[in-house]
């Protein structure tokens, strides 16, 4: 375990994010998407055929990958469902362990993208010209981007890969590695800003106080290295910065430790607009319940976002280093034996500078979220069937931060009060497309953007699966005194498509 830290901290130093903004499209897009909606735009809310949502709880977990896969004859996802489930193994060719995965060897950089999100109560109300929400949630973001095959090879096979031992390797290209462990608790707040003739405009905000309680960062910029053998690394030249906060006892071991449980905090921000082509005049409504509401059937929607702007600060349990282009002889790596985190961190200082503080730089830092720009095209076809597009972009905000891949998805969808089927078609990273099927039945939401990951149509890269549960409330659907006895739901019902 000791020997597997040191070598993996070294060798991400040397090279080695981005984060996949998994995006629940089938939970986000639609028309009843309610308190969802504002993971993509908090000015969406306005324009929601409900005017209450309650959510119970919702989650979202997405890996993928380009490096390590299970072959498609030996696995499928079903197959965890199967009594004694045992994952496959094989023999490598160097070295005497057996694994599970296979490596997709090609010289192209790898990528690898997990993320987490778990929602917790939140809720949505829509009183007249303006939105209210709050909402809760735990998320966990971790990755890699543009890992060489050759750091790939011996991270995951050992030193003793011998093919790539005694060779010179050098990249000068900056590469990150990140992950961000936080809960959330936030308000939003949507309001119509413009609503005359055939057109409206709606804006929103987010606002949310961020909890640390992990954070990891790694920047390379500069670094020249050869394996020597299998336990012998020479670094002829490294210029790398990395932070960490991690729920650990830095002293003795690598036990997670609770308290603290949150390490740092911060401010996230998301801010969007809502552009809408009316197919009727906008008119208002006197109403003298808020069920009473009536909905505002559409042509087409634009939108236009800007999600997950800020950061958290961690200054407790926290470091900053710095190896400014420094050299280093790491020697007889299989046997060396670490004790604590201070211990590995002392190592690393001393093995580049002579003595063991000096990488240390600070005592704090801020690792900021994967913001992204998102713009959204919603049009409504005929009936009950619409047709979205939506781009993400990511943004990066400083050398110490989370980022998304570009991601763009047209998603057909079929939608009514008590079911919708959503079919994204996506395209991650301008270079990997997935299809994905969601299934809303009132209440429950469940879908995947990874359709594939149950048939054997494509060797095993990762998984995606999302849920949501919720208690909506229709606009003009009164139940105290029927539909019938709302105004607003009758002339809704005249005029809609």
């Amino acid at each position: 375990m000791n020997k597997f830290v040191l070598i993996s901290v070294l060798l991400i130093l040397l090279k080695g994010n981005v984060v996949c903004g998994q995006e629940m499209l089938g939970a986000t897009l639609g028309n009843y998407s309610g308190i969802n909606s504002i993971q993509l735009n908090p000015g969406a809310m306005n324009s929601s055929k409900l005017w209450l949502d309650v959510q119970l709880a919702g989650g979202d977990l997405f890996f993928q990958n380009n490096f390590l896969y299970l072959a498609k004859r030996e696995f499928v996802l079903w197959d965890i469902l199967n009594a004694g489930f045992k994952f496959p193994s094989h023999n490598e060719d160097y070295g005497t362990e057996v694994r599970s995965f296979y490596t997709y060897r090609n010289n192209r950089p790898k990528d690898g993208f997990f993320n987490l999100r778990l929602n917790g109560p939140g809720a949505m109300l829509i009183w007249g010209d303006h939105a209210f929400g709050i909402h809760t949630a735990v998320r966990s973001i971790f990755s890699f981007h543009n890992l060489s095959y050759d750091i790939a090879n011996f991270l995951y096979l050992g030193l003793n890969f011998k093919p790539q031992q005694n060779t010179r390797y050098d990249d000068d290209k900056r590469i990150w590695l990140g992950g961000l462990s936080w809960f959330e608790a936030g308000i939003s707040y949507a309001y119509k800003v413009y609503g005359r003739g055939f057109d409206r405009v709606d804006a929103g905000i987010s606002i949310r106080k961020l909890f640390g309680v992990a954070g990891l960062y790694m920047v390379s910029d500069d670094a020249n290295y050869i394996v020597l053998n299998d336990s012998t690394l020479q670094v002829n030249n490294l210029h790398a910065e990395f932070g960490l906060s991690l729920p650990m006892d830095y002293t003795s071991g690598f036990n997670f430790q609770t308290d603290p449980l949150t390490t740092g905090g911060g401010w996230g921000f998301d801010l969007g607009a809502v552009y809408t082509r009316l197919v009727r005049p906008h008119q208002k409504y006197q109403v003298s319940r808020l069920c009473e509401q009536p909905y505002e059937d559409y042509i087409y929607r634009i939108g236009i976002s800007l999600i997950d702007v800020g950061g958290i600060r961690f200054n407790q349990k926290a470091g900053k280093y710095l190896i400014d282009n420094r050299a280093s002889l790491w020697e007889d790596l299989n046997s060396f034996t670490f004790r604590s985190i201070d211990h590995l961190l002392d190592t690393i200082s001393y093995k580049f500078y002579g003595n063991s503080s000096t990488a240390q730089v600070d005592d704090h830092f801020t690792l900021w979220l994967p913001a992204a720009i998102s713009v959204q095209f919603d049009y409504h076809y005929r009936n009950k069937w619409y047709l979205n597009a939506t781009l993400f972009y990511p943004v990066s905000l400083s050398k110490a931060t989370l980022h998304r891949p570009a991601q763009l998805a047209i998603t057909p969808r079929y939608e009514s009060r008590w079911w919708e089927v959503n079919l994204p078609i996506s395209l991650q990273d301008w270079r990997l497309v997935r299809l994905g099927l969601s299934l809303r039945l009132y209440f429950l939401t469940i879908g995947t953007e990874k359709l594939g990951q149950f048939f054997r149509f494509n060797d095993f890269t990762g998984l995606d699966f999302y849920f949501s549960i919720k208690i909506p409330f229709e606009k003009g659907v009164c139940r105290s005194k029927g539909s019938g006895d709302c105004p607003a739901y009758e002339d809704y019902q005249r005029w809609k498509l």
